[in-house]
């Protein structure tokens, strides 16, 4: 990368980072960072964020999606960092904060932080699926949540921010958006494995199967092609009912209840198992 882009890089960077752009104070971020943290610390953190982000917290960690029907609902902040924990955690707050904070009212903007949850919501089920244990899926889900971010806040920065003094296309953003991904994951202390799991430029086979940056990739694929030929959703065929037990929520009530509790039900259609994409698009 030369240094004209890199300083363009910089600029997006450091103007949207700011608290009083993105609604809360980041060093909530690096609080979060500390092994030593005390309940009442994590507790008192709910107060520095923005409204909305908070409520979609509590709003994911009570999903069924995330346990809620095993374990019960979950009262406090302590308790949502810990169901969710510390590193999905700061994603979902940097992923929130983007799009309530920044980019509230920006249809496109509010397009790709959907795209970016919906992956999220598919990789986990893929890794599952695949076998992976939950240590797995976390990580597939947090890579997938922060797969686009920079897209996201070049996007933003674009729509609301520029000033006109360098060139911001759709192939600009498409060929450096990683780049501003990598810078915000360093910025944020994000998990190092993410860096491989986002930036891999290809398909990785463990010993025997697909690696975890591997089901990344296809689910933000799969993602990405639902959204460009399905009328910007995430469209898929799914049983109603649970196999196992009428009384235990079936997948696709899950991930509807997961979508609704980030007010991003719009962009989800799930079909009867009956029924053709073509009928219902």
């Amino acid at each position: 990368m030369d240094d004209e882009i890199a300083s363009q890089i910089e600029t997006i960077e450091l103007t949207l980072i700011k608290d009083s752009v993105l609604g809360f104070d980041p060093a909530i971020l690096s609080i979060l960072d500390d092994v030593e943290i005390g309940q009442d610390e994590i507790e008192n953190l709910k107060s520095r964020l923005g409204a909305d982000v908070f409520t979609y917290l509590f709003n994911i960690a009570n999903s069924a999606y995330h346990g809620s029907s095993r374990m019960g609902s979950v009262k406090h902040f302590f308790d949502v960092v810990n169901r969710l924990g510390m590193q999905y955690t700061k994603g979902l707050i940097l992923q929130f904060a983007m799009q309530h904070s920044l980019a509230r009212g920006d249809h496109e903007a509010e397009i790709i932080f959907a795209k970016n949850f919906a992956a999220s919501v598919v990789g986990r089920i893929m890794a599952r699926g695949l076998g992976f244990q939950d240590d797995g899926t976390r990580k597939v889900e947090l890579a997938c949540l922060l797969s686009n971010i920079g897209a996201l806040m070049m996007t933003v920065y674009r729509n609301h921010y520029h000033t006109g003094d360098f060139v911001l296309s759709d192939d600009f953003i498409e060929q450096n958006h990683l780049y501003l991904t990598e810078r915000i994951i360093r910025r944020f202390n994000l998990p190092e494995y993410l860096h491989e799991m986002i930036m891999t430029n290809c398909f990785i086979l463990e010993r025997m199967g697909i690696g975890l940056p591997a089901v990344v990739k296809m689910a933000v694929a799969a993602v990405d092609w639902s959204f460009r030929t399905l009328d910007n959703k995430l469209v898929f065929r799914s049983p109603q009912t649970s196999p196992d037990d009428r009384f235990t929520p079936s997948l696709a009530a899950i991930v509807e209840e997961q979508f609704a509790a980030v007010g991003l039900k719009k962009y989800l259609i799930i079909l009867p198992e009956t029924i053709q994409v073509s009928q219902q698009i």
